[in-house]
């Protein structure tokens, strides 16, 4: 609505005239929506620049007070020279949807179970201004605290430059996916599906893209701490590699479901044995800040390949 009365489709216009008036206008709306609350009664005003009102002069439409009646907006919405005096039920009702979609998706996080211990919610970023939404947000997270900090704008940026200049701020990070990599199993008529059915490299009847999970989506994990996979074997007597994924489900069962996409592929050469216990391999994880570490440790010959994946 803000966009139909004041932009009237002049708004590239406007950005391309005054880029001043333009990130000003910008800037009038951004302080004001800090400002507005459930029991505000008086009117938001908004100063209007220049720029804008001669777009709208010159382009020869209605002008934004004609356009306010047509919406049937005058009782709610009006113009006094270069301000907009707007109720603050009609700006009350912008917020509506985003605040809505921010709770939903506040409240589905905390109903996580690695989430029932949280007993406070830290809030950030511009929208951590708006005192509607801290309302909001108080009201639905019921006993749990709410922490605003001073300039709560800009803490998003303190806090990048802050780890930026000390990484082991952050010790421990909440997974955002399902993390895992592909593996060939010994086939199970009472588990598997017929179709998936194969025989592998060592002659047995085998099943592909088996998901392994190395951390669940939700798990907090320690930052640099390695993770050991063991009693793995190479899938192919031929040249092998190590597949790893990234899911969007808690227990994805393969590698070929529609949550998993391969973030990573580690070469890992050729088999050194013939049998699959000559085959074996150690496998290792180490989550750091924005990346994934995977090693593989070959038992027969003692080699151990790394490679580094970036998880952003």
């Amino acid at each position: 609505m803000a966009h139909r009365v004041i932009w009237g489709g002049h708004y590239e216009a406007v950005q391309r005239r005054s880029v001043d008036d333009f990130i000003d206008l910008l800037r009038e709306f951004e302080m004001k929506k800090r400002k507005v609350c459930s029991d505000s009664q008086d009117p938001i005003v908004f100063k209007l620049s220049l720029s804008l009102l001669d777009c709208h002069k010159e382009s020869g439409d209605e002008n934004i007070a004609t356009r306010i009646a047509r919406m049937n907006l005058s009782e709610h919405i009006k113009i006094k020279k270069d301000k907009l005096h707007v109720s603050a039920d009609i700006v009350r009702s912008w917020f509506k949807e985003p605040i809505d979609n921010t709770v939903s998706h506040i409240m589905s996080i905390l109903s996580e179970p690695a989430m029932k211990d949280v007993g406070t919610v830290l809030l950030v970023g511009g929208f951590g201004d708006c005192q509607l939404a801290q309302e909001a947000i108080r009201k639905a997270v019921g006993s749990r605290t709410v922490l605003i900090p001073a300039e709560a704008g800009i803490a998003v940026l303190q806090g990048a430059v802050q780890f930026g200049h000390q990484p082991s701020l952050v010790t421990s990070r909440c997974m955002k996916y399902t993390y895992g990599f592909a593996i060939v199993s010994a086939f199970k008529f009472s588990k598997h599906p017929l179709e998936r059915m194969r025989v592998d490299s060592y002659g047995d009847l085998a099943i592909d893209n088996i998901f392994v999970s190395i951390v669940e989506k939700g798990m907090s994990v320690e930052m640099g701490k390695e993770i050991k996979k063991e009693k793995f074997y190479l899938r192919s007597k031929g040249r092998d590699s190590l597949d790893i994924f990234e899911s969007t489900e808690q227990n994805p069962q393969y590698t070929t479901d529609p949550s998993c996409r391969l973030v990573g592929t580690m070469d890992l050469g050729y088999a050194p044995g013939e049998t699959m216990e000559e085959n074996r391999v150690n496998i290792y994880f180490t989550f750091g800040d924005t990346e994934l570490k995977a090693s593989v440790e070959i038992l027969k010959t003692g080699e151990v390949l790394t490679k580094v994946i970036d998880c952003l």
